[in-house]
């Protein structure tokens, strides 16, 4: 990375960090755009996203060099967004500007910082923000939730000026580009990513409007950590506590898949007891999953303690029952295993 690049990359993380605390102090402010020059002539303006806590940031910023242009990356600072699907961004809630992944945006340095390398869309895009009072910015995160960031934008032309006017350019000089001399953002291992992120809590708030799942502070389940594992590309597996009974602990699963359909699935599974025959459950007890063979083991119970144990493989999109046993008798009383999948 030549020298250029580094005082870019260690300029940027000062801007960013400047407006991730609203109280740190910036060279100038121009309505909601603050902009802050290092010594070299490093130059940036940032905007702050208005509409959640964790905010994203806008950031145009223009090297001292006189033929240096205009970068402008958009930042998400409370969520990460998928890098493979395209994004958006419009002003005034006119046509928005749809930017793909590779060919009209991408990530440099961190994962989170994603620049516009398009063109044709940073001139549009340019001219449109000058004159204009909101940036709109929709994209959806690696978890498949969307979102959508809103910018102010008063302001911004008078910070532009006067970054012109401190680096010495001619004023109104509005040429910009992609980035030079930047690193790639390296790779994100979505799986592990979510997985430390814990559950999202739409999710949760879904589990708990079961009446028979408890609060996960609740006594008897506040020491289980939900099991969070990945089921394939795009599909996540989600294990969450519900009840701790003399059959063990009882959980509920579901997927929450962030591809092009995606969605939060609560899941069922095939139960059997001789008294029911085949019935549905949606709560299973003791679950073990294996995230290298994407196999499944639990055991459930129907409403008189007739249990059964069973494993189960992923497969595209559901989990296909590769074996079950019914106990032979039911209740504190059960001593034996018949199997009943496959019959023999």
């Amino acid at each position: 990375m030549s020298r250029q690049s580094v005082f870019a990359v260690a300029f940027l993380a000062l801007v960013l960090g400047m407006a991730a605390d609203a109280s740190a102090a910036v060279s100038k402010r121009f309505g909601s755009v603050s902009i802050a020059c290092d010594e070299a002539r490093h130059c940036a303006a940032s905007v702050q996203a208005a509409n959640q806590d964790k905010a994203s940031v806008v950031v145009l910023q223009r090297s001292p060099e006189s033929r240096a242009r205009w970068t402008v990356s958009i930042s998400t600072l409370g969520v990460l967004a998928d890098r493979n699907r395209p994004v958006a961004v419009s002003v005034d809630n006119g046509v928005d500007i749809t930017l793909y992944p590779g060919s009209d945006y991408a990530p440099f340095v961190h994962p989170s910082d994603y620049y516009i390398v398009s063109p044709a869309a940073l001139g549009r895009l340019m001219l449109q923000i000058q004159r204009g009072h909101m940036l709109r910015f929709s994209f959806i995160d690696i978890a498949g939730k969307a979102h959508t960031d809103r910018f102010p934008l008063d302001g911004l032309a008078d910070a532009l000026n006067e970054i012109d006017r401190q680096q010495g350019r001619i004023p109104g000089d509005r040429r910009a580009g992609p980035p030079e001399d930047l690193p790639e953002a390296p790779d994100v291992d979505a799986g592990a990513h979510l997985s430390a992120a814990g559950v999202p809590p739409r999710l949760l708030e879904l589990h708990l409007a079961s009446a028979a799942c408890e609060k996960p502070d609740a006594a008897d389940i506040a020491a289980a950590e939900p099991l969070i594992a990945p089921l394939g590309e795009t599909a996540m597996l989600y294990v969450i506590p519900c009840y701790r009974s003399s059959s063990g602990l009882a959980s509920r699963l579901y997927t929450i898949d962030r591809g092009e359909i995606g969605g939060i699935n609560p899941l069922l599974f095939a139960g059997f007891s001789d008294r029911l025959g085949w019935y549905g459950v949606d709560v299973l007890f003791d679950v073990a999953y294996d995230a290298a063979s994407l196999s499944l083991q639990a055991s459930g119970a129907d409403d008189n303690g007739c249990a059964f144990k069973a494993g189960w493989t992923f497969t595209d999109t559901a989990f296909r029952l590769d074996r079950l046993s019914a106990a032979t008798s039911c209740g504190d009383a059960a001593s034996g295993w018949r199997d009943v999948y496959p019959a023999r």
